[in-house]
């Protein structure tokens, strides 16, 4: 009797539903993630042998550039927007709404006040080509107090809406190469706020202790 002899099949896999999760969470990612904003003076950050980390979000940051110069940063766009409007409210600065929402996405700054109408209306290229004063810090004029201390109570009503989940952490990041006058401007001024509890951005050193101890 012959032998009847399979008919043999080459085994595939569907990989279509592989692909489209593969791709799904592409774009999950791509319309999730949030793009870093580019710092407008590179600080070389001290070294430290401290293991402290910051949070991801909810920072206000305070940069100090090799030069003495200050610039403003902070995050939330819910925030931003409740700190432009009072502070121009209170220091009344001819901004227009337009200029107030590009505030809301513009990142640090480091201008004076009367200049932060013409600031807001150049091109983000534009902005890293110009050269800024920073903002005065100085006991005879010091626009940078009303800033931070206007940023903590717009944080602290956004919170309260539930907009945000923690008020502000408050960092100074300053350059190794800063005059430490400078440094102790900014200190002085968040003294004068009575904020008493701030970070100082380092870069990571290997412990000596750790080292000897291996």
């Amino acid at each position: 009797m012959p032998k009847h002899k399979p008919h043999r099949k080459v085994p595939t896999v569907d990989m279509t539903a592989m692909c489209d999760v593969a791709f799904l969470l592409l774009t999950f990612f791509m319309l999730t993630a949030k793009m870093k904003p580019q710092e407008p003076v590179a600080v070389d950050t001290p070294s430290s042998i401290s293991e402290t980390k910051l949070p991801d979000a909810g920072t206000l940051t305070i940069l100090v550039d090799p030069e003495g110069k200050v610039y403003l940063d902070m995050a939330g766009q819910h925030t931003r927007k409740s700190l432009i409007e009072d502070m121009d409210s209170q220091y009344p600065m001819g901004l227009s709404e337009e200029d107030r929402l590009r505030f809301t996405i513009a990142g640090a700054f480091g201008v004076p006040r009367n200049q932060l109408k013409s600031w807001l209306g150049l091109s983000p290229t534009e902005r890293a080509q110009v050269k800024v004063a920073g903002i005065p810090a100085d006991s005879t004029n010091n626009e940078l107090g009303p800033w931070i201390h206007n940023a903590r109570l717009a944080q602290f009503r956004m919170k309260q809406e539930g907009k945000v989940s923690d008020e502000y952490v408050i960092v100074v990041k300053a350059d190794k190469d800063t005059p430490y006058p400078a440094i102790q401007k900014v200190i002085n001024t968040l003294i004068d706020i009575n904020v008493n509890k701030f970070n100082l951005i380092t870069s990571q050193e290997a412990d000596p202790n750790k080292t000897k101890a291996l």
